[in-house]
C-alpha cells in the first residue's frame, strides 16, 4: 500500500515540496505520496482536530509535517497524542506527526534543524573571535534556535558569548525569557523592543565584529520588507543569515550590497529548509538521513533540480 505523508500548511499546493517529495521517495526507494491540508491562519480548533484525527485513522497514514500551524495543532489536539518529545513540551508546538501501530507521536524538530543550519554556516573557531548572535524577531523560529543552542552547550559545543533578540512585542520577549528560565539557559540574553527598522539598526551597530545576524522575522517571505534599513552598519566580518530560502528577501539584498566593504558572509535558508524536511521525513518513515554526507547532499541536489 502507498503510504500517506501529510503536509499541514496555508497553501500547500503551491509548495515546492509537491515536486520534491516524489523525487525524494524515488531516491529512497519508498512508496509514499504527499497530501497537503490547508488551513487559514485563523482556523478554528475543530479544523485542526479533525485533520489530526484523519492522520490517525486513515489507512496507510504514517504521519507528516506541520509548518505554520505548529502551536495551534497542539493546542487543539494535544490529547490525541500518545506522547510528545521534550522539545514539543517545552515549545508548546508540534512540527512532526508520526503514526506507529495506530498511535500518534508528536515532536518539535525546529531546535534541531536550526542548530544544524547554524553549525553548517558558522566555520570552526568563529565564536572564539568574540562575535555575538543577533536574532531579529522573537517568534517560534528564534525560540527554537535558542533551545538548539542550549542543547549544544550541554554537549560542550562552542556557543556565542551573548545573544541579542529584537521584537516589537514585549510579550514575545517575555515568552522567550520564561523558557530560558525554565531550562537554565547558559547564555546571557539581551532583549530589545524595537518599534521599527531604524531601532533594529541601532542594535546591529552595537554588535562586535564577527557577529552572526539572523532574520527570523518572516519578512521577505511571509510579508515584504526587511527588519533593517539600507543604512544599517554591519559589524565587520559578520555572518548574515536569512532563514528564508525563497521570496524577494530584501534582508539578503541589503547585505549583498555591503558584502565586500564589510567582509560579510551572506547565507540564505536553503540548508535550513532541507534539514527541516529531511528530519521529519526520516522520523516519520523510520529511516536514517544523516545531517551531513552523501545522502543529504543528494537529497539537497534533487530538491534544487525539482524547483529549478
Amino acid at each position: 500500500m502507498t503510504s500517506t505523508f501529510w503536509f499541514f500548511g496555508v497553501s500547500t499546493a503551491e509548495s515546492a515540496m509537491q515536486r520534491i517529495y516524489p523525487r525524494w521517495m524515488d531516491e529512497l526507494g519508498i512508496d509514499s505520496r504527499l497530501v497537503g491540508v490547508d488551513f487559514p491562519l485563523d482556523a478554528p480548533a475543530a479544523a485542526y482536530r479533525s485533520a489530526v484525527e484523519r492522520v490517525i485513522d486513515e489507512p496507510g497514514s504514517i504521519g507528516g509535517l506541520i509548518t505554520t500551524h505548529k502551536l495551534n495543532v497542539l493546542a487543539a489536539a494535544g490529547d490525541l497524542f500518545a506522547d510528545l518529545d521534550d522539545s514539543a513540551r517545552l515549545l508548546h508546538e508540534v512540527s512532526c506527526l508520526a503514526v506507529r501501530d495506530g498511535v500518534l507521536h508528536g515532536a518539535a524538530l525546529d531546535d534541531r534543524t536550526s542548530r544544524l543550519a547554524l553549525e553548517s554556516l558558522i566555520p570552526d573557531g568563529h565564536w572564539e573571535r568574540g562575535g555575538e548572535l543577533l536574532l531579529l524577531g522573537a517568534g517560534g523560529a528564534s525560540i527554537a534556535t535558542t533551545l538548539g543552542l542550549h542543547r549544544a552547550a550541554s554537549e560542550g559545543r562552542r556557543i556565542p558569548a551573548r545573544i541579542h533578540v529584537t521584537a516589537r512585542s514585549p510579550q514575545r520577549l517575555e515568552e522567550m525569557r520564561a523558557l530560558h528560565e525554565e531550562i537554565g539557559f547558559p547564555i546571557p540574553v539581551v532583549a530589545h523592543v524595537t518599534d521599527d527598522a531604524r531601532e533594529a539598526d541601532a542594535v546591529v551597530a552595537g554588535l562586535p565584529p564577527a557577529s552572526v545576524l539572523v532574520n527570523a522575522t518572516g519578512m521577505g517571505k511571509d510579508r515584504p520588507g526587511s527588519p533593517l534599513t539600507d543604512d544599517v552598519e554591519y559589524p565587520l566580518g559578520s555572518i548574515i543569515w536569512d532563514m528564508n530560502y525563497r521570496g524577494p528577501r530584501l534582508f539578503l539584498t541589503q547585505a549583498e550590497a555591503r558584502r565586500a566593504e564589510r567582509e560579510l558572509t551572506v547565507e540564505d535558508g536553503w540548508d535550513y529548509f532541507v534539514y527541516s524536511w529531511t528530519s521529519v521525513v526520516a522520523e516519520v518513515h523510520g529511516i536514517d538521513i544523516p545531517a551531513r554526507g552523501e545522502l543529504f547532499t543528494r537529497l539537497s541536489d534533487i530538491a534544487r533540480s525539482a524547483i529549478a
